[in-house]
């Protein structure tokens, strides 16, 4: 065995420029299959690490094929008395605890951070979900406790050891000062639960905590703003649970007749098929076709192996017939043709391990997690590993070693092997093979690029540019509403700023909230199921957004002060004017509309895309407030980082412990488009892989076939042939090849877009050129590299080429 690995070392060594080729092409194959190996691993171990996670499900209210995740709080506790397979019942409201987090000791200078992702969560939370703790005793029983993480313990407090201190969180329910109960470990990327900050449940269960909002009350049949996960017994049926629970909930008069719906966790980051109706927080078509293409670009560098190595069978048939002839048996070739395979291929995962490190952090910042070879640590990943390479070294070293041991010794002595058709075609299918994968990625490419495109210069209806959206205070005081009018004020002073807007929301991120119930005067039946997005704003957001107006004007100041509890003043899109059954064209200002009280519509804007382009306009209904949940002022470029300066200045002297925090309009929307771009950077990425792997196997290919044809180039030199015309000889066939690729690739990648697109409610269209721009593409990349060889070729010395043998 060990002398076979010797002779396969020395013919690798001896055949440089195909073995360059061969290794360069695998290697790069299987650095790509490791990277997006990482990513599909990460998202498949979502959740696993989770001790109770085959036990653990997410409820869900479905009505109408829709499914609801956000349930009233009071249903938890009931739930959990009422059926014994249930052995806890987990409430968490991630939506409704952000805030500002701070920390005063002593005379020390108050630290303060903005905090996201604060969630409200059951006393027994960690008794539940396995997130390691620290220090202290993760039990949030207790009112106005709260467990937080590592890192932000070392941010706030500069140590872990901080159990027993008080902090305050001010957010929406007023400032709450907290003891710290615990610290856990940084939650692991593969959560789909990404607290910094765990919040007792229980500390909204007082009026005094809630700051007026008794919405928030946990125990709250009426209001859902938290998700429900259940604990079942071992041996529990998520199936029959839900029957239970379904039959319990609708004795309730107030029951909209929904089902209720258990989610395993194991289908909450990926769906277990295509088809899974239920929200999902990973994307299984993502991972697909990820795999697909980490899969496609593998094939190329096998079908470049395969290709190279059959011409090189030609070139070896007299080494085989010689062998032959000394007494080696046709298994013992086949065994040494491997040999072959087997070590170039480990040469080439070798070297693959080195790319995969240096493309490491490219590759982490594209996907925004911290992903090593260790995320591989999964036995089906290495069986699958291991079962690709040998089936790909057996495939493709297989035919090369059948083929080459099959010839007859007297005829490869002699050198009379043929050239036979079968294996032409074969080279040509696999030229052709490799182009076509290419060419359909580079057509998914530039229709993914054109979709995008149209998404972000699309006319939106209003303006974004120029507008810088500052974060409001969420550190209050008595006389808040005074000091958030004041700053408006001083905003409006600056010499630089042309328009000043307060809103508690803005374009690209959502509305305030969505609500049914609201009608015309006179409705026809079923118009109050209709459901309407609510959006709060000052009487300025319409102006300095430049949102037009079909009809009327937007509300007064006076309306603004007086909010819209009192003002009683509206005003709608035309999606919620045709919601509410007015007629197109129809006077719509100074009607009422009822909303538990009687509501005047004192303007209707155009229709504009509020989110993405993913989504249709949808029915939204304005409310007037003096709002400070964002402050949006409209200025020019120039010395921007002056001006935010200017305005940090204002702000901290308005807004004493609360961070300054800024973004721009334009590209806070744009974020909305991330996938998009991510999926662009995986096809430009793909196709540049796949058009250098079919290009090293084409530039092999061509100088076999210029070795193959030197009498001839030289026989046609001596005639006068010209080296545009050898040139021309020799790049001919192999543009035909790719002519070939374009007709099959097209019709394919032009289904695969078609079906993308759908996804879209506002789509570009895909245009002939994109099938043009994408095979002149190919054939001008074919051409340059079949040209490089065929150069060399046609401006060799023709004496040189016709000299015997």
């Amino acid at each position: 065995m060990l002398n076979r690995y010797k002779i396969a070392f020395r013919n690798i060594a001896r055949n440089k420029v195909f073995s360059t080729i061969n290794i360069a092409g695998l290697s790069l194959g299987i650095a790509v299959f490791l990277l997006i190996s990482q990513f599909v691993a990460s998202e498949w171990g979502s959740n696993r690490f989770h001790k109770n996670f085959d036990r653990i499900y997410r409820v869900a209210a479905v009505s109408k094929g829709e499914a609801n995740y956000y349930l009233p709080p009071g249903y938890a506790p009931i739930i959990k008395n009422k059926f014994p397979a249930i052995e806890a019942s987990i409430r968490v409201a991630d939506g409704i605890g952000g805030g500002v987090i701070s920390y005063a000791e002593g005379m020390q200078e108050v630290k303060a951070f903005r905090i996201e992702r604060a969630y409200y969560v059951e006393g027994n939370f960690f008794q539940v979900f396995s997130f390691p703790t620290l220090r202290g005793n993760p039990s949030l029983q207790k009112s106005q406790t709260l467990v937080l993480t590592e890192s932000l313990a070392k941010k706030l407090l500069g140590s872990i050891d901080v159990v027993g201190k008080a902090v305050t969180m001010s957010n929406q329910f007023g400032n709450t000062p907290y003891t710290i109960a615990a610290v856990i470990k940084d939650i692991p990327q593969e959560s789909d639960i990404k607290g910094e900050i765990f919040l007792s449940i229980h500390t909204l269960e007082s009026a005094a905590n809630r700051d007026g909002n008794d919405w928030a009350d946990p125990n709250t049949i009426q209001s859902g703003f938290t998700n429900i996960y259940c604990l079942l017994q071992k041996g529990g049926s998520g199936i029959n649970v839900a029957k239970q629970i379904t039959a319990f909930i609708q004795t309730n008069p107030e029951s909209k007749g929904d089902d209720v719906f258990l989610q395993p966790m194991k289908h909450l980051h990926l769906a277990p098929d295509f088809s899974y109706p239920y929200q999902t927080f990973g994307s299984l078509p993502l991972v697909f076709m990820l795999m697909v293409v980490a899969l496609l670009i593998m094939l190329i560098a096998w079908v470049n192996y395969i290709n190279l190595s059959t011409v090189q069978a030609l070139t070896r048939a007299k080494e085989s017939g010689v062998r032959k002839v000394l007494g080696a048996t046709r298994f013992q070739l086949v065994k040494q043709f491997l040999s072959e395979t087997i070590l170039l291929t480990l040469l080439s995962v070798f070297i693959a391990v080195i790319f995969v490190q240096l493309l490491q952090p490219l590759f982490n910042r594209f996907t925004g997690k911290s992903l090593s070879l260790s995320a591989l640590n999964y036995g089906w990943f290495w069986g699958m590993a291991i079962a690709v390479i040998i089936i790909g070294s057996f495939l493709s070293g297989g035919y090369v070693a059948f083929v080459l041991s099959a010839y007859k010794p007297i005829a490869t002595i002699r050198g009379k092997i043929e050239k036979t058709g079968k294996g032409i075609t074969l080279r040509k299918g696999l030229v052709v093979f490799q182009f076509s994968i290419s060419i359909a990625f580079i057509i998914a490419t530039i229709i993914l690029y054109k979709q995008l495109a149209y998404m972000k210069t699309e006319s939106l209806g209003m303006k974004l540019d120029q507008l810088l959206v500052i974060q409001g205070p969420t550190v209050s005081s008595e006389d808040q509403a005074e000091k958030n009018l004041t700053f408006k004020n001083q905003l409006r002073n600056l010499p630089f700023i042309k328009k000043v807007a307060a809103s508690n929301n803005v374009p690209g991120q959502g509305y305030n909230f969505s609500t049914e119930g609201i009608t015309r005067q006179n409705p026809n039946p079923g118009e109050e199921k209709k459901k309407f997005n609510m959006f709060i704003a000052d009487e300025n957001f319409f102006d300095t957004y430049q949102i037009a107006f079909a009809e009327g004007k937007s509300f007064s100041q006076e309306d603004a002060n007086r909010s819209w509890n009192n003002a009683k003043k509206v005003i709608i899109n035309e999606k919620a004017a045709a919601a509410l059954g007015f007629t197109k064209g129809e006077p719509i200002v100074g009607k009422k509309i009822l909303w538990g009280e009687t509501f005047e519509v004192v303007g209707v804007v155009k229709d504009y895309h509020h989110l993405s382009l993913h989504q249709p306009i949808e029915a939204v209904i304005y409310l007037p407030s003096v709002s400070f949940v964002y402050f949006t002022v409209q200025t020019d470029q120039a010395n921007m980082q002056s001006k935010i300066s200017t305005i940090e200045k204002l702000y901290k002297t308005a807004f004493p412990g609360n961070p300054y925090e800024y973004f721009f309009a334009e590209e806070t929307y744009d974020q909305q488009y991330k996938k998009e771009q991510d999926l662009g950077s995986i096809f430009i990425a793909a196709a540049l892989i796949a058009i250098f792997i079919a290009c090293l196997g084409l530039f092999g290919l061509a100088a076999f076939s210029a070795q193959q044809r030197v009498k001839e180039i030289g026989i046609r030199k001596v005639l006068g042939a010209s080296v545009t015309d050898i040139t021309g000889l020799l790049s001919g066939d192999f543009i035909r090849l790719v002519f070939v690729s374009i007709v099959i690739a097209s019709p394919i990648a032009w289904w695969g877009m078609h079906k993308w697109l759908q996804d879209f409610a506002y789509r570009t269209s895909i245009e002939w050129w994109v099938f043009v721009v994408a095979g002149l593409t190919a054939i001008l990349i074919a051409l340059v590299t079949v040209s490089l060889q065929a150069v060399k070729s046609a401006m060799s010395n023709p004496i040189e080429c016709l000299r015997t043998e």
